[in-house]
C-alpha cells in the first residue's frame, strides 16, 4: 500500500502528544467548543476551555450532563496532562486526576462508575488505567497482559472485558484485547486515531490509510471482521457519528455529513463554525441524546 507523505507523517507522529518532557513551544493550540443543537440546528456555541495550550479528546458521559477531556499544563519546559470534567449545566470544570503522570483519552467504562485512560508514567510507557468518576487514585487495567505489550494510543470498549485498541507498532495496529484473559489479536493495520461505536448497530468503526485518504472501516465483533465503507474528506482522519446514523467529519472549520456509509457517497455541508474556529476542526463527538456536539479547533498554524 502506498501512502501520501502527509499520511506517513501523521502515522509516525501519532504518539507525539503523549510524550512527557516536551517543550512548551511544541504544544499545539487546541480549544474545545460545545455546540447546542435543537432539531439539528445550532442555537449556541461555547468555548469551554478558552486558554492557551492543549485541550483535546472530548468524550460525553452517558447521561450527557458532562464532557470529559484531556488538558495539558505547562511548567517551564515540561508538560503534564490531566483528565478534566466539564459540567454542562453549571459550566464548572473539575480536574479528575491531578496526578504526577499524564492521562489521555478519558472514556467512561461500561460500569458507568469509572473512566479509562491512556496512562503515561515516568518511564514514558503508554499503559492503560482507570480512575473513579467521583475522583480517586489510578488502577492498572492490564495486569493480565504481557509486560512487553506494546504502548497503547487510543481505545474503545466492546463490552465489560474487551476493547479495541490502537497499538503503537510498525505499522500501527488495531488489536482486540481481552483484559480478563490477557488475549490480544491483531484485527487490522495502518489505522487512524478515531475509534467509535456505530449508533443503533452492533458495529464499531475505525479508519484505515488508503492511498492519500482515510477510509472508514466497520468492525463486527461477532464475526471479528471489518468491511470498508465511505472515504473521509481529503486527508482528514477525524469523524463522529450522528445519533441518526449519519457520519460527521470536517473540512477546515466546517462540519460535513454523509448519509450513505458506503462506496463513494458524497459529503454535504452541515454546519459552518468558522465564526468560532480560526483554524481547522479535528476531533469531534456527539452526545447520545443528539443535543450537543463537541469539537476541537486546532489553530497551530494560524496567527
Amino acid at each position: 500500500m502506498i501512502f501520501s507523505s502527509k499520511i506517513k507523517t501523521s502515522l509516525k507522529l501519532i504518539s507525539s502528544a503523549f510524550l512527557l518532557g516536551q517543550s512548551a513551544a511544541s504544544i499545539a493550540e487546541d480549544e474545545i467548543f460545545l455546540a447546542t443543537l435543537e432539531q439539528d440546528k445550532v442555537v449556541q456555541v461555547v468555548n469551554i476551555t478558552n486558554r492557551e495550550g492543549y485541550d483535546n479528546q472530548p468524550h460525553f458521559t452517558p447521561d450527557n450532563k458532562s464532557l470529559l477531556y484531556s488538558a495539558m499544563f505547562v511548567d517551564g519546559d515540561k508538560a503534564q496532562t490531566d483528565s478534566m470534567r466539564f459540567e454542562i449545566a453549571t459550566g464548572k470544570t473539575i480536574n479528575l486526576t491531578q496526578s504526577a503522570a499524564s492521562e489521555y483519552s478519558p472514556t467512561v467504562m461500561p460500569n458507568g462508575k469509572e473512566f479509562s485512560v491512556i496512562y503515561v508514567g515516568g518511564d514514558g510507557r503508554q499503559r492503560f488505567s482507570s480512575y473513579p468518576l467521583s475522583g480517586g487514585k489510578a488502577k492498572s487495567l492490564v495486569a493480565k497482559l504481557d509486560k512487553n505489550f506494546a504502548d497503547i494510543g487510543y481505545h474503545i470498549w466492546l463490552n465489560k472485558s474487551e476493547l479495541l485498541m490502537f497499538v503503537l507498532a510498525q505499522p500501527m495496529q488495531l488489536q482486540r484485547v481481552n483484559l480478563a484473559s490477557g488475549k490480544a489479536e491483531i484485527i487490522d493495520t495502518d489505522i487512524g486515531r478515531t475509534l467509535r461505536k456505530v449508533p443503533n448497530k452492533n458495529l464499531f468503526s475505525y479508519n484505515k490509510a488508503n492511498a492519500q485518504q482515510w477510509q472508514m472501516q466497520l468492525f463486527d465483533p461477532i464475526t471479528n471482521k471489518s468491511q470498508a465503507s465511505v472515504t473521509l474528506p481529503q486527508e482528514n482522519m477525524y469523524y463522529a457519528w450522528h445519533t441518526d446514523g449519519r457520519l460527521i467529519s470536517a473540512t477546515g472549520a466546517k462540519l460535513v455529513v454523509n448519509t450513505l456509509q458506503m462506496g463513494n457517497a458524497k459529503w454535504q455541508d452541515w454546519h459552518d463554525f468558522s465564526a468560532y474556529c480560526n483554524g481547522s476542526i479535528t476531533r469531534l463527538t456527539m452526545s447520545s441524546n443528539s443535543e450537543y456536539i463537541a469539537f476541537v479547533c486546532n489553530t497551530t498554524d494560524k496567527p
